[in-house]
């Protein structure tokens, strides 16, 4: 089968997918496809002799190669998908952009020398933190020792004002013995 034959055949699939009707051709007038690619061609014919710009025509060719993609409709559906992915994203993409820029702003400070000798460092800030856990240790085990202590002074303070407390209400009885109470100032 003749190429030009086969390419006419293909735009007019095209066409009846997209639900275009024939409209005949009348030279370059029409919005079919056949007319387009008749008026692509002209313009090509035209940039190649300098009568256009090539760019323009070859804008004009890159639109035609799209239009008679067979799979134009998918492209398009999956377009639309992708720019309602790409919608849904954007306050993500947006967090992303800000987030970016902190860092962007921060990298003077990611560069300054105290942190590139994070590293060396490091070996130090382990060294203490191990000092520091055995001095908590030895801080809670004196903690430990004065509460014992405290309890121990507070058992025995309580043990001495039972006793004291016991020998006042002694002395209170002999005194009671000894210098009986008067009645009425009779006795």
């Amino acid at each position: 089968m003749d190429p030009i034959a086969i390419l006419q055949n293909r735009i007019e699939q095209l066409e009846a997918k997209l639900g275009l009707a024939n409209v005949p051709l009348d030279g370059q007038q029409g919005d079919s496809a056949t007319s387009n690619l008749l008026n692509t061609s002209q313009a090509i014919n035209n940039a190649t002799l300098g009568h256009e710009k090539l760019s323009e025509s070859m804008q004009m060719a890159s639109e035609l190669n799209n239009y008679t993609d067979p799979n134009l409709v998918e492209n398009i559906q999956q377009n639309n998908m992708h720019m309602q992915e790409v919608a849904a994203a954007e306050p993500v993409l947006r967090h992303h952009c800000q987030c970016m820029h902190r860092c962007k702003q921060a990298e003077p400070v990611l560069d300054s020398e105290a942190i590139q000798q994070v590293p060396q460092m490091q070996e130090t800030v382990n060294n203490m933190h191990a000092a520091a856990a055995e001095v908590k240790a030895e801080a809670d085990a004196v903690s430990l020792g004065v509460q014992q202590l405290a309890e121990t002074c507070g058992s025995a303070a309580s043990e001495a004002v039972e006793q004291i407390a016991g020998v006042a209400q002694k002395v209170a009885q002999v005194e009671d013995k000894v210098f009986p109470k008067r009645r009425n100032g009779l006795d």
